[in-house]
């Protein structure tokens, strides 16, 4: 791929020749329809008039132009808008000028498309039928798990390499501008289907989704004390990993989708996160700050926290009211709110966020308890290595220490105005009485994280990683563009078929973006160039006329 990047095509007026090569190009960058075709490839029978490149690069045409993924739409480009220049270009033969005609090669893109899906499908269950529960287990098609994973991993290596295809467009310098921090989210993907009815005992036309509830992991129906959520819809779940620029950097790119995962609404989001961010690492990009939500930090440590930290991730985290406080504990050392501490931390400190929390204390109070957090912190002295494990010493140990403590006799000159440790353990532990202490990765591994808990530095971060996720987000759903929170625009079932979609929309919404962040540097390098001068007024302007 060429580090220039690609032109964009020209919006407006519809579906051009420009358009059609610019998604066939985007088809090929992905590299993913030979391995279809392969795929595919049959040694008997008649040969499949219809190239998948074709469907897939019409489909892109529909989601760049902003109109629905049909099928149908796709054939009409196909067969009765495209130039005879494009239809070359795509391989695609013959033209529909009647109602028969039409049918009959919608016939062919519905079965080629119908192909593709069965390629990557990691769902047995059958779909476009309310179905008994008796039938639907009688109608599911046998597949082992290993079957079910080794499906899934092709349609994610499918959809993200779409997303790859897309984020290519970039050039070498708007891409090397990206430091690797991300944000994760998952929001919701509703289908064009109904949820199971437990009257009639019927399933779901699309079996493959699940009710997703915006509280708590997404999948409970009722809240604590039995009553029934509201916001509820049956859709899947699309995990989403989009760059982001930490707080204080220039901003030299934009902040494209670069990882996509579909699942049922709560089902391993912890897993299903950590595929994403391997996947990004897979293609190369670099990594650095993670901003994620709480539905991540209650994941299983080894489901999430420690791949994305073996990854290079470094998270950025919110917790839970039952989550805050002493988290973990290992040589006399305690893990509060991500951090390690001296086990002399006064108690008001430690529970500083409960307090704000509890509406016990003022704003102004818990930063000034926060702050004076930071000389009870533990001192890096080696690591974290490739393994994970990372040496912390004392904060009153060492040449210059931050802290007076009595069982440190050199930390107790010169008084300075430092802190100083008021009631010291009674029996020191290894903390209080070694140089340094060896902390594994696995130990508190779910709370960790690099930037003290509601620091002005850990705000900024978690605000800014947050907020450029939610605003991804909102982008995709926006109802004049990719609308992905419109089922009707996407009806084709099946989680294949709407990861496949997904990504489509994913593609265009990132050239979107680039296309307005280019425009947009284009005037702002034009309003540099043409700066008014300062001066309002010259001598020269009080020349007599003539």
């Amino acid at each position: 791929m060429s580090g220039a990047g690609l032109t964009l095509p020209a919006t407006g007026g519809g579906i051009s020749d420009e358009t059609v090569a610019f998604a066939a190009e985007l088809t090929d960058r992905s590299g993913k329809a030979p391995v279809i075709e392969a795929a595919l490839a049959r040694a008997t029978g008649r040969p499949r008039p219809l190239p998948v490149r074709a469907v897939l690069a019409a489909l892109a045409c529909l989601a760049l132009d902003d109109r629905p993924l049909f099928l149908t739409e796709a054939t009409r480009l196909l067969f009765c808008q495209l130039s005879p220049a494009s239809r070359r270009l795509l391989k695609v033969t013959g033209t529909v000028t009647t109602q028969r005609a039409f049918l009959a090669a919608y016939r062919r893109v519905r079965y080629c498309f119908g192909a593709i899906c069965p390629v990557m499908d990691p769902s047995a269950l059958p779909k476009n039928r309310r179905l008994s529960q008796a039938d639907l287990k009688a109608r599911t098609r046998p597949m082992t798990h290993a079957q079910a994973e080794a499906a899934r991993s092709r349609l994610e290596a499918f959809i993200n390499a779409l997303l790859e295809a897309s984020i290519s467009a970039l050039t070498d310098a708007e891409r090397a501008a990206s430091d690797g921090s991300a944000g994760l989210d998952a929001t919701p993907v509703p289908l064009f289907s109904r949820g199971p009815s437990k009257r009639t005992g019927l399933c779901a036309s699309d079996p493959d989704g699940g009710w997703y509830v915006r509280e708590g992991d997404h999948r409970e129906r009722e809240d604590d004390k039995g009553k029934p959520l509201r916001k509820i819809c049956w859709a899947l779940e699309a995990t989403i990993a989009t760059m982001a620029r930490p707080p204080g950097t220039r901003h030299g790119c934009p902040n494209l989708a670069t990882g996509l995962a579909l699942a049922r609404p709560g089902e391993d989001p912890g897993g299903t996160g950590a595929r994403v961010l391997a996947s990004i690492a897979a293609r190369g990009h670099k990594t650095g700050w993670l901003g994620y939500d709480r539905a991540y930090t209650q994941a299983l440590p080894a489901r999430f926290h420690l791949p994305a930290r073996a990854l290079g991730y470094k998270p950025v985290m919110d917790y839970r009211d039952d989550q805050l406080g002493i988290q973990a504990n290992t040589g006399g050392a305690i893990l509060v709110e991500g951090t390690w501490y001296c086990p002399a931390l006064p108690g008001p400190l430690i529970t500083a966020t409960t307090s704000l929390r509890d509406h016990a204390i003022t704003r102004d109070l818990y930063d000034q308890q926060i702050t004076a957090r930071g000389p009870y912190q533990l001192k890096h002295k080696d690591g974290p290595g490739a393994d994970g494990y990372q040496r912390l010493s004392c904060p009153a140990a060492g040449h210059r220490p931050g802290l007076i403590c009595p069982l440190r006799q050199a930390s107790r000159s010169p008084r300075d105005g430092r802190a100083k440790v008021l009631q010291p353990p009674p029996e020191p532990p290894r903390i209080c009485t070694q140089t340094a202490i060896t902390i594994a990765p696995g130990t508190g591994a779910r709370y960790r994280q690099d930037l003290p808990y509601g620091s002005p530095a850990w705000h900024k971060s978690y605000a800014t990683l947050r907020n450029t996720i939610e605003g991804l987000n909102g982008l995709i759903k926006d109802p004049a563009h990719q609308a992905l929170a419109q089922p009707a625009r996407r009806r084709v079932r099946g989680i294949a078929a709407q990861s496949i979609f997904t990504a489509l929309l994913l593609m265009a919404a990132n050239i979107r973006k680039i296309r307005a962040w280019r425009a947009l540097t284009a005037r702002g390098k034009a309003r540099i160039t043409r700066r008014a001068r300062r001066r309002r007024t010259s001598l020269r302007d009080y020349l007599p006329d003539g």
